[in-house]
Parts: C-alpha cells; structure tokens; sequence
C-alpha cells in the first residue's frame, strides 16, 4: 500500500523538520544522488526551482544520518544546474555534477512510445538510487510537472522529441528510471507556466517512497483530477496503483493552479 506524507510547512526555515520526519517515516534507502528541478537560474522565490533550502535540508539530513548525497541537474540551458549550485551554495555542501557537461550514452527504454533516449553517464548510474526533489508548478503540455516529469532532467537537450505522445513516454522513461524517493517542494508553487511561473503561496511538502502515488496526490492538492492528467493515469495503470488504496498521513491543503491562457493555447498546438 503506498503511502503519502503531506504536511503544511508554511515557510523554508521550516522545512528541516519535514525532512527529519520523511527521514523516519521512509528513511534515505541508500540513496546516493539527489535530483532537484533547476529548470533554469531563477529567484527561488517566484516558484520555478526548487527551493535550494529544501535541497539543503536533504543533504545535511543525510549527512547526520552518515549518507552522502551527490547532486544532479541539467536544466534547459547548458549551465542551468551550475549556477544554482555556485549561486546557492549547493556545492559547498556536497559533490554536484551539471548532468549537461557530460558525456550522452544512448540506452534502450523499448518502450510503448519511447524506445531510445540520450541520458547523461551519471543520471545512468543514478537511476534507481535518488531522491527526487522536484517543484510543484503546472505545464503546457503535461498540465503538472513534479515527480514523473522530473525524469527528464536526466536527458540530452533539447529533449522535445518528447512532446509528442509525452504522457506515454514518461511512464516509459519511469520504467526504465524511478526515483526511490520523492519530495515535492509547495511551500511556493508555480502557477500559470513552467518557466515564467507566478509565485503561488501553498504552504505544503509532499513525500512518498512511489513517485506515482506521490504525483497522484500532489495534483489533487493543485486543483486538478489526477485520472484526467494523463501520464499520472497511464502511470497508475502500468504500476498497479489503486488510489483507494493510497495511505495519506496528513490533511490535505487544496490550492487551484491553473495555466494561463497563452500557454494552454501554446500546449495545444505544439
């Protein structure tokens, strides 16, 4: 039975004790890298990126628990991920490695949609031992973007050659690379668009050990139908989640995201 932790945290300096209790409710299962949402270099305050407290908080969790962590992002622009780690302090605190300085090998997914993509050497490696530290905020095409669609920081950019059938080729991408733990970043989240969001005051920190269950929940708390957001669905139905059968630990705090008008046109002609 898959379970959720969900918690109202209504500020950064507060999410050290969130993460202290996904620590004892879920533990760090031997992970060894961390993958945040650094879509791009941005003011962490306008609801973009994950928030470099929360990226901080899981790191120094681990490191009094005697676990390593080593960061990992790409970003849209080459250098997306390295100036958030220089910017923010990330690297004084642990290794971090700019997935798109690196070298692209070519792995089969042989998926329903999705067959071949180019994935950095690290995030190969990393593939079945993260944490996944993704931003709740929408998207023209996927309508939300958090633990699923955080896969795709791992590949080669630009990485469009997704957008068509993109909710099938996540779950396929997921298939082939799963985070072992998801934490999802609300305190602020990112209303009407994925890259010039509007800063949304949610007050809320998601957890879960299945990225799926986790997805699933997060969008009810953004407003939205999860069965209606297709990749959530297709993923439910590949992994076997039945959401009757979600454990919830925590009250759930509903706020109604929505994308603009520009990009809910712009999603349906691309």
């Amino acid at each position: 039975m898959p379970k959720v932790l969900v918690e109202n945290v209504e500020s950064y300096e507060e999410v050290g004790k969130f993460i202290e209790k996904v620590y004892d409710v879920f533990g760090f299962k031997k992970c060894s890298y961390l993958k945040p949402n650094f879509l791009k270099f941005d003011d962490p305050a306008n609801g973009c990126i994950t928030h470099p407290e929360v990226v901080k908080a899981i790191i120094r969790c681990a490191k009094e628990h005697g676990e390593e962590l080593t960061v990992i992002e790409g970003g849209f622009f080459r250098d997306s991920a390295k100036h958030c780690f220089e910017h923010f302090g990330i690297n004084k605190l642990a290794e971090c490695i700019n997935l798109n300085e690196e070298e692209f090998l070519e792995v089969e997914i042989n998926g329903k949609a999705l067959k071949t993509v180019k994935m950095a050497k690290t995030a190969i490696e990393a593939r079945n031992k993260f944490i996944s530290a993704p931003k709740m905020k929408v998207h023209h095409l996927t309508k939300v973007t958090l633990g699923i669609k955080n896969n795709m920081g791992f590949l080669k950019k630009p990485a469009i050659y997704l957008h068509p059938r993109i909710s099938q080729k996540l779950v396929d991408l997921l298939q082939f690379t799963s985070p072992r733990l998801t934490i999802v970043d609300g305190i602020i989240g990112g209303d009407k668009s994925e890259s010039s969001t509007v800063p949304l005051k949610h007050g809320v920190m998601v957890a879960s050990d299945d990225v799926v269950a986790c997805d699933f929940i997060c969008a009810k708390l953004m407003g939205f139908h999860p069965r209606e957001i297709k990749h959530i669905r297709l993923a439910m139905e590949t992994f076997g989640i039945n959401e009757d059968k979600i454990e919830i630990e925590g009250n759930l705090i509903v706020k109604n995201y929505s994308l603009s008008l520009f990009n809910q046109l712009f999603g349906r002609f691309i």
